[in-house]
């Protein structure tokens, strides 16, 4: 045998002893007539004797009050007992495991083991445990918050016919599982009836994930969205990355702006959707998501078809059923019920609303929708001076009631007039703001995008 396996042999043949004496809690063997055939060198600390000087003497000896004989008697163990060892201030209460060893069908003793040095240490881990318990369940409460609709369907304010309609709608789709298609204007509030479905629907308990397809990087998307392994890509998070859509299991994905989704994105997106499963960027192991899909856009879907940048089997996919949400122009009446609930919101509930300034609110064209009639009333607040909104503290446009609708309900004949209308208000607000068209489309109400389109429409020039 070479020298250097003689060398080891001891060292193996005592391994098991080795362990033993390295671990941090106390073991001890006793056999069928309770005395100790073996004792760790954490037990013989917690009794203050020598390890070689107990072997074959009675456990009684050294704990007197053991339950070891009664294991003995029963073959049952014992979890969890209370054990006092040693005296005086040597005295120490341990939490102890007794359990019989077995040979077949003979009980060849029972092994002692403390779980704890004393019974402090089980006081300070019940402690940390409590702590880290509080810790998880903060934590718990802040996703459940983030993934969470803010809104139910009695946030949807107005009597009009035709959101009476859309909230009807919202109460029987919420009773089925199939993709909802929400459609409508800018500032209409198709996030808010997103909100609402979830809350109704029977996945109301678990997350409501909201995508803003139109705000993420084309080049961030398919990472943000889908998810990501470690090492998937240059700058990718070591750890990997959970998408949006995993997050959304057993909940509602909510797919605001749907139509700017990246068209290669598209075919990705139906495959999640038709087989309920998502692959994260750089993996070949598939997730199974469980959810719930409502979209939304402004955008006329169907003519993206024909352009080739929306898909059309996706398109069918995510239309199952469709809710589409009126514009302010078409439900006037509920101008004045949602001017009392934005008072009410902005803590402005004092002041009232004179018949004139109501009058310019109903008669105006809202190209921005209950957006823009919010970001209206956020103005008046702050310009009135007295106990009442009047006239004198809205826009021109909604003073001077020039700003109409170009298209509807107008006959043909003045439909030329009404358009120049909006190009001078829009070429007016343009100059005074210097031609920055960030600051004019706040100014107007309206989006960015939509800005631009009459621009564009009206060939708006500097």
């Amino acid at each position: 045998m070479p020298s250097n396996q003689k060398k080891n042999t001891p060292v193996f043949e005592n391994l098991a002893e080795i362990i033993l004496n390295s671990l941090p809690s106390g073991i001890i063997f006793c056999d069928s007539d309770c005395r100790i055939q073996f004792i760790n060198k954490t037990y013989a600390d917690y009794l203050g004797v020598d390890q070689k000087e107990v072997i074959g003497k009675p456990i009684t000896d050294y704990i007197p009050g053991s339950r070891i004989s009664e294991v003995l008697k029963t073959g049952q163990a014992e979890l969890g007992f209370k054990c006092t060892v040693s005296d005086g201030k040597q005295k120490k209460i341990l939490i102890v495991n007794r359990i019989p060893v077995f040979d077949r069908d003979r009980m060849l003793g029972v092994i002692s083991q403390s779980l704890f040095g004393d019974i402090g240490e089980l006081k300070d881990l019940s402690e940390r445990l409590s702590y880290l318990e509080k810790k998880v369940h903060t934590y718990r409460e802040k996703v459940n918050s983030i993934l969470s609709s803010r809104y139910s369907i009695d946030d949807i304010k107005g009597q009009s016919t035709a959101i009476l309609q859309a909230k009807e709608m919202i109460k029987q789709y919420a009773n089925t599982d199939f993709p909802v298609l929400l459609t409508g204007e800018t500032g209409t509030g198709k996030e808010l009836f997103a909100h609402a479905l979830h809350q109704e629907s029977t996945r109301s308990r678990g997350p409501f994930v909201s995508i803003n397809c139109a705000a993420i990087p084309k080049d961030l998307f398919e990472s943000e969205v889908f998810g990501y392994e470690p090492g998937a890509f240059t700058g990718a998070h070591r750890g990997g990355k959970v998408g949006l859509i995993e997050l959304a299991d057993k909940g509602t994905l909510f797919l605001d702006e749907i139509a700017d989704i990246p068209l290669h994105l598209q075919v990705k997106l139906l495959r999640v959707l038709e087989e309920k499963i998502v692959y994260r960027l750089g993996s070949i192991t598939p997730k199974q998501v469980n959810f719930r899909l409502v979209s939304a856009t402004n955008r006329n879907l169907k003519a993206m078809i024909k352009e080739g940048s929306f898909r059309e089997d996706l398109f069918y996919r995510i239309s199952t059923t469709t809710i589409s949400i009126p514009p302010l122009r078409e439900r006037k009446e509920d101008i004045p019920v949602l001017v009392r609930f934005f008072l009410e919101r902005m803590n402005a509930q004092h002041l009232l609303c004179s018949q004139s300034a109501i009058d310019a609110l109903i008669n105006y064209y809202w190209p921005g929708n209950v957006r823009e009639l919010k970001n209206v009333l956020e103005r008046a607040v702050s310009l009135c001076n007295g106990s009442s909104i009047e006239l004198s503290d809205l826009p021109d446009e909604l003073r001077y009631r020039s700003f109409v609708d170009p298209y509807v309900g107008v006959e043909n004949s003045h439909k030329a007039t009404l358009a120049d209308n909006e190009k001078q208000i829009i070429l007016r607000a343009l100059e005074k703001n210097d031609w920055n068209k960030a600051k004019t489309a706040k100014e107007l109400g309206i989006a960015r995008a939509t800005l631009y389109e009459k621009i564009k429409k009206y060939q708006i020039s500097r």
